[in-house]
């Protein structure tokens, strides 16, 4: 494998490492796109879902099959999947992430997806349609929490933020889809203008399946299972067109052995020690961040966008499903960006300019409904709906809905998908991701279900709440949010380490986009020693140079 030697004893070197972030290759060959991007047809899926029930709920044709449901049964038919998904995620991570594999369990969530959108496809009234959803939502838990787990596993440090990325980017085309797929639909005076949106989720969900069968395991997983024959040749058939003998195989391959040889000195923590004990703080990092991005109030925009631009003033279910097109083009065109250049920008900024231009965005619509609006019932809807005597006013509102969802889908849209999935050491990545999926959908249930109720009893002062706690989460962020952006998933451990502070912004290394420890992958370097994580990097860090 080479000579062992030291790097700088460990240390960082500033010049070193800005010298390498300059030349590591953010272009890699299509065929680890093409495998990391190829599961985010489960994104797609639940997007499609997401954005359909948007629209299904405002529909007279669902409306009248169901009998006029309360908002409260509305909600339940919205929460319904999310019930399902807090299960399944939870479930995924204790019983299946580990035990089966990345792949076979990505197999076992999109073949459940499939079965639980069939049955609500043919649903004949609520009770058989909220069966469905929560079947779904068993699927999309499991695939929520394991597709970012398997792209971060088989991604270059480099270019990770971007292959994760792909998840919500795929989410977002998935609603854009559903949006004008159910205003088409719209249009249909029958049933079949709810199923419809429904029912052709289910060629995603197959197709999918079927694809998983031909892509590599996640080569961390396999060495975990201590199969580092098949992890160097899957290491190899993603980052190095199949040749094994290749630098960046071997020395990747070193230091995923190193790091296991440290876990199996330190055992894998209880979900009761990562809550509670010595790993809690990457809990609730990765916890925290999923429960933020549901807080800054966008699946209000998501789940009840047509509502919230007939409270805006659009009149008409057509025209609201058209504006809440619209808004899903918005969502996409900006979420591109976000993906593309997350490894540059990093999660940090992101998340901090995110939260407050959000936060502003939510003040003007919520200043706008309350002082321009007329507010009247709309029985049909069961909601609180505003006339605006002013046109321009009613456009205004519309505009700052739009910068809302501009200001989400370029900084927070896509950062919570991929920083659980960097925090966690191997032994807790698939329990700490569960949980912190887990909580996405926990919080995602309670609003989806409340919503409706709130949109019609405090009206324009629900956009006041999220606005607070937006600026909060800018807050929160800049104090405790370590960078992760273009650190390998092993060197995260040192951000960690208890000599650090947990006040972040007074820690500049941990706050740098970029490595921690001096070393070049590409070129054959590795760390093989983590050692005490109660010494410094100086004290704990070796690099091993690996020639061909």
């Amino acid at each position: 494998m080479g000579n062992i030697m030291k790097s700088s004893q460990g240390q960082v070197d500033d010049a070193e490492v800005a010298a390498y972030e300059e030349s590591a290759p953010l272009h890699h060959s299509a065929k680890i796109y093409l495998y990391a991007w190829l599961p985010c047809l489960g994104g797609l899926v639940f997007g499609m879902d997401t954005g359909s029930m948007s629209g299904i709920l405002a529909m007279s044709q669902f409306l009248n099959y169901m009998d006029h449901p309360s908002n409260f049964t509305q909600g339940g038919i919205t929460a319904s999947i999310q019930a399902g998904a807090f299960v399944g995620s939870l479930a995924t991570g204790a019983f299946l992430a580990d035990r089966f594999g990345r792949k076979n369990t990505i197999l076992i969530g999109s073949a459940v997806f499939t079965a639980g959108i069939a049955i609500s496809t043919a649903a004949n009234g609520v009770a058989c349609l909220v069966a469905g959803r929560v079947i779904n939502g068993l699927g999309n838990g499991c695939l929520a929490m394991m597709v970012p787990l398997y792209q971060s596993e088989i991604a270059p440090a480099s270019i990770r933020g971007r292959v994760i990325s792909m998840q919500q980017c795929f989410i977002n085309l998935g609603i854009l889809l559903a949006f004008w797929i159910q205003y088409g639909c719209s249009h249909i005076n029958s049933d079949a203008a709810w199923r419809v949106p429904i029912g052709l989720q289910m060629v995603f969900t197959i197709l999918l399946h079927v694809i998983m069968y031909f892509l590599p395991e996640s080569p961390r997983w396999l060495a975990q299972k201590e199969r580092f024959a098949d992890a160097q040749t899957s290491l190899a058939r993603l980052h190095a067109d199949g040749d094994e003998s290749k630098p960046i195989v071997l020395a990747e391959i070193a230091e995923i052995r190193a790091k296991l040889e440290w876990e199996k000195q330190n055992s894998a923590p209880s979900y009761l020690k990562m809550l509670f004990g010595s790993e809690r703080r990457r809990t609730y990092l990765g916890i925290g961040v999923q429960f933020m991005q549901q807080v800054t109030g966008i699946n209000v925009i998501m789940y009840y966008a047509v509502f919230l631009f007939q409270q805006a003033g659009i009149n008409g279910t057509k025209s609201a499903l058209l504006a809440n097109g619209i808004q899903g083009v918005v969502l996409n065109v900006f979420t591109w960006p976000n993906m593309y250049w997350m490894d540059t920008w990093g999660r940090r900024k992101p998340m901090i300019i995110g939260a407050i231009g959000q936060g502003i965005a939510l003040m003007i619509i919520a200043i706008l409904m309350s002082t321009k609006g007329d507010p009247y019932y709309d029985p049909e809807t069961k909601k609180t709906n505003f006339n605006f005597t002013n046109k321009i006013d009613s456009n205004a509102t519309i505009a700052f809905v739009y910068i809302y969802v501009f200001f989400f889908a370029i900084t927070w849209a896509c950062v919570a998908w991929v920083y659980p999935n960097e925090v966690f050491s191997m032994n807790m990545r698939g329990k700490g991701t569960s949980m912190s999926s887990a909580t996405n959908w926990f919080v995602n249930f309670w609003f989806a279900l409340y919503i409706p109720t709130a949109m019609d009893k405090i009206s324009w002062r629900l956009y006041i709440i999220f606005m607070a706690l937006c600026y909060a989460m800018a807050i929160v962020v800049y104090l405790f949010f370590p960078e992760s952006a273009r650190k390998s998933l092993e060197e995260m451990d040192f951000l960690f380490e208890e000599s650090r502070t947990i006040f972040v912004f007074r820690d500049e290394s941990a706050t740098r986009v970029g490595a921690v420890v001096s070393r070049n992958l590409e070129a054959g370097g590795a760390i093989t020693d983590f050692g005490n994580r109660k010494k410094s990097v100086a004290e704990t860090v070796e690099t091993v140079q690996t020639d061909k």
